[in-house]
């Protein structure tokens, strides 16, 4: 009997096979349903802004969502011998105030009085942009809001001055984002900035 010949051998494509009408078709519903979830979470930000309560001007609609998601609006006046540190933060302080602090960086002492050092420290932080100066604590506690250049998210920074002999002063400064857990640097330079301000 004759030997059978092997089947011919299946020449691959040059090219890639056209997807079918049917792959086209689902990717288009994929993005059209995601482009619908975009604009409703846009959409649903913008009615937030709208319908929230008003809130104090330093803070920015920023404040108005996190009211009306039941997130915080402001933490409250730093209790530095008590403060609990929290992601994006930034503090400098005397070792004899934050004792129960860990990785608090330690302030300079400045050969000028405390009452000098409030005033120059409030000309400093006033000059900069996007802040305003929240109620005070007391003569020697004050209390910063400075918002982020594109987005306007707020920082709350509190300074507490610290007397010390022979007419000198030193100071206390805690910066965090009232919003999220990263503010990316920012509030570790603003309190370099400063403290590298007061020293010229």
């Amino acid at each position: 009997s004759s030997a059978r010949k092997p089947p011919p051998k299946l020449r691959r494509p040059l090219l890639p096979l056209r997807p079918s009408k049917v792959t086209i078709t689902a990717s288009r519903i994929a993005i059209q349903v995601a482009a619908a979830g975009l604009f409703s979470l846009l959409g649903l930000a913008g009615a937030v802004l709208l319908m929230a309560p008003a809130a104090p001007a330093p803070f920015g609609p920023w404040q108005r969502v996190s009211q009306s998601l039941g997130g915080p609006q402001d933490f409250g006046a730093a209790d530095f011998p008590k403060l609990t540190r929290r992601s994006g933060d930034a503090l400098l302080c005397p070792a004899d105030l934050c004792a129960a602090t860990q990785k608090a960086a330690v302030p300079p002492v400045f050969t000028i009085s405390a009452e000098r050092l409030t005033a120059k420290l409030r000309k400093i932080a006033l000059a900069e942009g996007r802040i305003e100066e929240l109620p005070p604590v007391g003569a020697d506690h004050l209390r910063f809001v400075q918002r982020s250049p594109i987005l306007g998210l707020p920082d709350v920074i509190d300074m507490r001055i610290v007397p010390r002999s022979s007419g000198a002063a030193t100071l206390a400064l805690y910066g965090r984002p009232v919003l999220g857990l990263l503010d990316f640097g920012a509030n570790s330079a603003r309190l370099e900035r400063w403290i590298e301000a007061l020293g010229q």
